[in-house]
């Protein structure tokens, strides 16, 4: 049987998840085989996306690389050692950003000798939408998808696709536009249940942020936002936190308006979807000019969202109804957070686009056809 190989050595943050979506839509047809790093079979990430589903998803994992960023070369050699294993119909870079640069020159050559497979990319770092003055936008642009466009002169590329915004719904042209998934397990219409089973606080108001917590997600202007609105609410850090944000967390007093609770460590998906449901606004302070995983989690579960920083963020949250925009400051963020809580208790949301599911994203990335237009046989893959 023919196989595709999904190269992602880096298994931080919730990427094994991602893994996982494509290889089921990868498994109606081939057998599946992942590269990645040495020792991820002892990580919670495997254990909590991977290690259920190897026969389910029909994979095989070896583990070849000594880091989790390894050289593009040794990433396209790895992928031509596979091609000399067995029939690779498709090769799949989950993260190829930085493999992007140097790709058009190391693949030809590690190709040489072997069957090329039909390679693609995903890039996780590529501004779909932009208007006309956003600079750095352009500068970001533009050379991803010249490489784009040099890596398929050499056919060592074949198919780019990049995350867009839950409300781009087009087809995109040298990149192609997969909409970052929208899921989540839990519902915010549980919230009391889910806040007796973690343990926070039933009769506060809560904020949330979550996922991998750097500096870059501002927690401190957060909290100083909600502070200078004048609101009583708490803030919720749950994920894995940089030390400096760690540090700073620690020092904040409990206040009368309110305190800052911490959760740090990687979170098991259910555990983190729960989380998010818990909360009462999911406030996303990010420069990132692109959609956010969290954000479609909160979407998904009923959160509002205040969003800051990003034009893609902000279009996303009017076409889906999903909360409060603001500029990257405490007091239009905090402003925002105090409309979100004015809101009307059951307000229906009014979205103008139908959800984004995982197999939508991961047919997208690969190019295949939807499962409803696939033969049953096919999309049950016994």
């Amino acid at each position: 049987m023919a196989v595709t190989v999904l190269v992602e050595p880096d298994p931080g943050g919730h990427r094994f998840q991602a893994v996982a979506n494509v290889a089921r839509v990868a498994a109606r047809t081939d057998d599946v085989v992942l590269l990645t790093s040495r020792g991820v079979r002892e990580l919670p990430a495997f254990a909590e996306y991977l290690a259920g589903e190897l026969d389910a998803l029909r994979l095989t994992v070896r583990e070849i690389f000594d880091e989790i960023y390894p050289p593009t070369r040794a990433m396209a050699e790895a992928v031509a050692d596979e091609c000399r294993r067995a029939e690779v119909s498709t090769a799949v870079v989950m993260d190829a950003d930085q493999s992007l640069k140097r790709w058009w020159l190391v693949a030809p050559r590690a190709f040489r000798g072997v069957r090329t497979p039909r390679v693609v990319f995903m890039l996780t770092r590529y501004p779909a939408k932009l208007r006309l003055r956003d600079v750095q936008g352009w500068k970001l642009r533009v050379p991803k998808a010249a490489l784009t466009l040099a890596a398929m002169g050499t056919g060592s590329l074949h198919r780019a696709a990049g995350f867009a915004g839950r409300d781009d719904l087009t087809e995109g042209w040298v990149v192609k536009r997969a909409r970052d998934p929208d899921i989540c397990s839990a519902h915010s219409r549980d919230r009391a249940t889910l806040r007796a089973e973690l343990d926070l606080p039933a009769d506060r108001r809560i904020a949330g942020i979550f996922g991998v917590i750097s500096a870059r997600k501002h927690a401190p202007l957060i909290w100083e936002a909600l502070g200078t609105a004048g609101l009583d609410c708490d803030l919720l850090l749950a994920g894995g936190l940089d030390p400096d944000v760690a540090a700073w967390a620690a020092s904040v007093p409990e206040e009368p308006r309110g305190r800052v609770i911490v959760r740090e460590g990687f979170l098991p998906n259910d555990v983190l979807d729960r989380l998010v449901a818990a909360v009462d606004v999911v406030p996303i302070a990010l420069t990132n000019n692109g959609p956010s995983g969290i954000m479609g989690k909160a979407l998904a579960a009923d959160v509002p969202v205040v969003t800051a920083g990003s034009e893609v963020r902000a279009r996303e949250l009017v076409a889906t109804d999903g909360g409060e925009l603001a500029e990257l400051d405490a007091v239009s963020i905090g402003a925002a957070v105090a409309r979100v809580f004015a809101r009307e208790p059951g307000r229906t949301r009014r979205s103008t686009v139908p959800p984004a599911t995982a197999e939508e994203f991961a047919e997208r990335l690969l190019g295949v056809r939807p499962a409803r237009h696939l033969p049953a046989a096919v999309r049950s893959n016994p």
